[in-house]
């Protein structure tokens, strides 16, 4: 589960090119999908260019191929 403040790094390959190579800080958990328990939470993240998009769980497990860097100075 990723939380607030934690980076995500989008993978250079990624085949969204709109997200490739981008890196992003997840602002809040808004929400959970009610029919998936276990990986349904949904993420409002920021991009460097001051846009925010909305993920599941799981889309930005494959966006980033699960790498994940944690913040850590909180």
């Amino acid at each position: 589960m990723f939380k607030p403040g934690d980076l995500v790094i989008i993978s250079d390959d990624c085949d969204i090119q709109n997200f490739a190579g981008r890196t992003a800080i997840i602002v809040k958990s808004v929400g959970q999908d009610a029919t998936d328990h276990s990986h349904g939470f949904y993420y409002q993240l920021h991009f460097a260019d001051g846009n925010t998009h909305i993920f599941t769980h799981r889309e930005l497990a494959l966006l980033s191929k699960a790498e994940r860097k944690e913040n850590e100075n909180r």
